[in-house]
Protein backbone atom coordinates (compact mmCIF):
# COMPACT_ATOMS: atom_id res chain seq x y z
CA UNK A 1 0.00 0.00 0.00
CA UNK A 2 1.36 3.42 -0.65
CA UNK A 3 1.21 6.18 2.04
CA UNK A 4 1.98 10.01 2.27
CA UNK A 5 3.45 11.56 5.01
CA UNK A 6 -0.07 12.10 6.56
CA UNK A 7 -1.03 8.22 5.83
CA UNK A 8 1.61 6.66 7.18
CA UNK A 9 1.61 8.94 10.71
CA UNK A 10 -1.83 7.42 11.06
CA UNK A 11 0.26 4.22 11.05
CA UNK A 12 3.07 5.09 13.18
CA UNK A 13 2.62 2.96 15.90
CA UNK A 14 2.51 -0.60 13.86
CA UNK A 15 5.61 0.77 12.25
CA UNK A 16 7.42 1.53 15.40
CA UNK A 17 7.10 -1.81 16.56
CA UNK A 18 7.93 -3.16 13.35
CA UNK A 19 11.56 -1.38 13.40
CA UNK A 20 12.03 -2.08 16.87
CA UNK A 21 11.58 -5.57 16.17
CA UNK A 22 13.83 -5.39 13.08
CA UNK A 23 16.55 -3.14 14.78
CA UNK A 24 17.10 -4.65 18.09
CA UNK A 25 18.44 -7.55 16.33
CA UNK A 26 22.32 -8.00 14.56
CA UNK A 27 23.96 -6.54 12.42
CA UNK A 28 22.09 -3.40 13.74
CA UNK A 29 21.80 -4.23 17.40
CA UNK A 30 20.55 -1.06 18.36
CA UNK A 31 20.73 0.65 21.65
CA UNK A 32 17.37 1.08 23.51
CA UNK A 33 18.16 4.84 23.51
CA UNK A 34 18.92 4.75 19.69
CA UNK A 35 15.27 2.60 19.47
CA UNK A 36 13.33 4.80 21.28
CA UNK A 37 14.73 8.05 18.98
CA UNK A 38 12.85 6.34 15.80
CA UNK A 39 9.80 7.71 16.23
CA UNK A 40 10.82 11.44 15.98
CA UNK A 41 12.76 10.33 12.98
CA UNK A 42 9.51 8.71 11.40
CA UNK A 43 7.89 12.32 12.33
CA UNK A 44 10.44 14.18 10.77
CA UNK A 45 10.35 12.01 7.57
CA UNK A 46 6.82 11.85 6.96
CA UNK A 47 6.93 15.95 6.75
CA UNK A 48 9.57 16.25 4.68
CA UNK A 49 9.05 17.38 0.95
CA UNK A 50 8.00 14.30 -1.34
CA UNK A 51 7.86 11.86 1.45
CA UNK A 52 6.87 8.01 -0.02
CA UNK A 53 5.90 5.12 1.57
CA UNK A 54 4.99 1.54 0.82
CA UNK A 55 4.07 -0.79 2.97
CA UNK A 56 3.56 -4.71 2.97
CA UNK A 57 0.96 -6.56 5.57
CA UNK A 58 0.10 -10.29 6.12
CA UNK A 59 -4.16 -12.30 5.49
CA UNK A 60 -4.63 -10.68 9.03
CA UNK A 61 -3.21 -7.18 8.59
CA UNK A 62 0.11 -6.80 10.61
CA UNK A 63 2.67 -4.99 8.66
CA UNK A 64 5.01 -7.33 7.53
CA UNK A 65 7.12 -4.47 5.49
CA UNK A 66 8.37 -1.17 5.26
CA UNK A 67 9.91 1.55 2.48
CA UNK A 68 10.09 4.69 2.86
CA UNK A 69 12.20 7.79 1.58
CA UNK A 70 12.43 11.40 -0.09
CA UNK A 71 14.11 13.13 -3.24
CA UNK A 72 17.37 14.22 -1.55
CA UNK A 73 17.59 18.37 -1.03
CA UNK A 74 19.81 20.21 -3.52
CA UNK A 75 22.00 21.32 -0.79
CA UNK A 76 23.38 19.28 0.92
CA UNK A 77 24.34 20.77 4.67
CA UNK A 78 23.00 20.94 8.35
CA UNK A 79 22.17 17.06 8.23
CA UNK A 80 24.13 14.36 10.04
CA UNK A 81 24.14 12.20 7.05
CA UNK A 82 24.44 14.88 4.17
CA UNK A 83 27.49 15.89 6.53
CA UNK A 84 29.04 12.31 6.31
CA UNK A 85 28.14 11.90 2.76
CA UNK A 86 30.17 15.09 2.09
CA UNK A 87 33.36 14.06 4.96
CA UNK A 88 33.36 10.63 2.49
CA UNK A 89 33.12 11.49 -0.84
CA UNK A 90 34.02 15.54 -0.93
CA UNK A 91 31.32 17.85 -1.94
CA UNK A 92 31.11 17.68 -5.46
CA UNK A 93 31.55 13.73 -5.44
CA UNK A 94 28.10 13.31 -3.01
CA UNK A 95 26.20 16.05 -4.72
CA UNK A 96 26.89 13.88 -8.32
CA UNK A 97 25.82 10.92 -6.14
CA UNK A 98 22.78 12.44 -5.12
CA UNK A 99 21.37 15.13 -6.93
CA UNK A 100 17.94 13.86 -8.27
CA UNK A 101 18.11 11.00 -6.42
CA UNK A 102 15.30 9.34 -4.41
CA UNK A 103 17.18 8.47 -0.86
CA UNK A 104 15.36 5.15 0.19
CA UNK A 105 15.91 5.99 4.16
CA UNK A 106 14.26 2.46 5.25
CA UNK A 107 13.79 -0.57 4.52
CA UNK A 108 12.77 -2.95 6.35
CA UNK A 109 10.63 -6.32 6.50
CA UNK A 110 9.47 -8.37 9.37
CA UNK A 111 12.10 -11.23 10.53
CA UNK A 112 9.54 -14.15 10.65
CA UNK A 113 8.49 -12.85 6.78
CA UNK A 114 12.36 -11.99 5.70
CA UNK A 115 13.51 -14.10 2.41
CA UNK A 116 10.50 -14.00 0.62
CA UNK A 117 11.05 -11.60 -1.50
CA UNK A 118 8.93 -8.83 0.27
CA UNK A 119 12.18 -6.08 0.69
CA UNK A 120 12.78 -6.53 -3.28
CA UNK A 121 9.38 -5.88 -4.31
CA UNK A 122 8.62 -2.78 -2.12
CA UNK A 123 12.63 -1.30 -2.85
CA UNK A 124 11.84 -2.30 -6.74
CA UNK A 125 8.13 -0.41 -6.66
CA UNK A 126 9.44 2.45 -4.50
CA UNK A 127 12.57 3.05 -7.11
CA UNK A 128 10.57 2.42 -10.23
CA UNK A 129 10.49 5.55 -12.64
CA UNK A 130 13.35 6.87 -11.06
CA UNK A 131 16.34 7.46 -12.70
CA UNK A 132 18.57 7.15 -9.88
CA UNK A 133 18.30 6.53 -6.27
CA UNK A 134 20.71 5.55 -2.67
CA UNK A 135 20.80 4.05 0.46
CA UNK A 136 22.53 3.60 3.13
CA UNK A 137 23.39 -0.09 4.51
CA UNK A 138 26.20 -2.03 6.61
CA UNK A 139 27.93 -4.03 2.99
CA UNK A 140 28.48 -7.17 5.18
CA UNK A 141 24.50 -6.91 6.74
CA UNK A 142 21.76 -9.68 4.11
CA UNK A 143 20.22 -6.42 2.94
CA UNK A 144 23.15 -5.42 1.11
CA UNK A 145 23.31 -9.04 -0.50
CA UNK A 146 19.77 -8.04 -1.89
CA UNK A 147 20.67 -4.89 -2.95
CA UNK A 148 23.48 -6.14 -5.44
CA UNK A 149 21.27 -8.62 -6.85
CA UNK A 150 18.80 -6.18 -7.84
CA UNK A 151 21.39 -3.99 -9.22
CA UNK A 152 22.77 -1.64 -6.58
CA UNK A 153 26.35 -0.45 -6.29
CA UNK A 154 28.23 0.05 -3.45
CA UNK A 155 29.87 3.55 -3.63
CA UNK A 156 31.82 3.72 -0.74
CA UNK A 157 32.33 4.04 2.95
CA UNK A 158 31.31 6.61 5.40
CA UNK A 159 33.47 7.67 8.13
CA UNK A 160 33.77 4.76 10.80
CA UNK A 161 31.98 7.47 13.60
CA UNK A 162 28.53 7.20 11.46
CA UNK A 163 27.07 4.18 12.91
CA UNK A 164 30.17 2.97 15.54
CA UNK A 165 28.02 0.01 16.02
CA UNK A 166 28.37 -1.14 12.52
CA UNK A 167 30.24 -0.29 9.25
CA UNK A 168 27.98 1.86 7.13
CA UNK A 169 28.11 2.17 3.41
CA UNK A 170 26.80 3.97 0.54
CA UNK A 171 24.36 1.83 -2.24
CA UNK A 172 23.37 3.68 -5.39
CA UNK A 173 20.74 2.59 -8.36
CA UNK A 174 20.91 4.45 -11.26
CA UNK A 175 18.42 3.64 -14.27
CA UNK A 176 19.60 6.15 -17.34
CA UNK A 177 16.07 4.22 -18.93
CA UNK A 178 13.74 6.05 -16.37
Amino acid sequence: MHHDGPGITAISAQIIDLYERCYAAPPWSETPEQLGRYPAKLAAGAAKPGFSALTTSDGAGRLTGVCYGWPTPDELSGNRVYDALVTAFGLPAATALTRGAFEVVELFVHPGHQGQGIGARLLDRMTAGRSSAWLITDPGAPAAGLYRRLGWREAGPLPPDFYPRSRASVFTLTRPDA
